[in-house]
């Protein structure tokens, strides 16, 4: 008796990690679609199979919905999916991979266009910044740039940087540029390079050696 109410403990919990999966799921699409504004959770929960009432037990609200998919965000710019890039080759695979063609193919256009969406509610918005922040902040970590340049202005180089990488989205997503819109992430690695090299010089050191 005990081994079956523990086997069905274990079907709930899988079921509530499938549910919730599918609402984040549906979720992020329609951020990605519509903006946060425009999204209703009445669509998600449509969109997922289930019941409205869901998306408060697993997100709270709207906005917890929002963090969540804004949370896998973070893969823009971790190579494995697993843990952020540790030095400047790191970087540049990472940013290769995930500005390649096809590698966002699941969700139809990069995640990283859920932070461009004016969503009219500050709170939002201010989430949205601080995701574009976090990613310069582990730009300079992995970058190493020259202690010479003052915070303001590594924080600046880093962030033109991620700007790139957004921008990249944008076009692809927008126009379909050729030949950005098919290429590869050894395609991109080399190029990618160069611009992190100009814009986060090797700390002197890295250099001499």
């Amino acid at each position: 008796m005990a081994e079956g109410r523990t086997d069905e403990a274990e079907h709930r919990r899988r079921n509530a990690g499938a549910t919730r999966q599918a609402l984040l799921e549906a979720g992020r699409h329609r951020f990605l679609r519509l903006g946060y504004s425009r999204t209703t959770l009445r669509d998600v929960a449509a969109d997922a199979g289930v019941n409205l009432a869901l998306i408060k037990r697993y997100f709270g609200s709207k906005e917890g919905l929002f963090k969540a998919a804004l949370a896998g965000t973070s893969r823009f710019l971790n190579a494995s999916g697993d843990e952020a890039p540790r030095d400047r080759a790191a970087l540049a695979e990472a940013l290769g991979q995930q500005l390649a063609s096809g590698t966002w193919a699941e969700l139809g256009e990069h995640p990283v266009l859920m932070l461009l969406r004016v969503s009219g509610d500050e709170r939002v918005d201010g989430l949205r910044r601080q995701a574009l922040e976090d990613f310069s902040r582990r730009v300079l970590d992995a970058a190493g740039s020259p202690a010479e340049l003052d915070g303001r202005e590594r924080l600046l180089r880093a962030e033109l940087l991620v700007a790139l990488g957004v921008g990249v989205a944008v076009v692809r997503s927008a126009v379909g540029l050729q030949p950005l819109r098919d290429a590869t992430s050894e395609d991109l690695v080399g190029p990618l390079r160069d611009v992190i090299d100009a814009l986060l010089p090797p700390p002197r050191s890295a250099t001499s050696c």
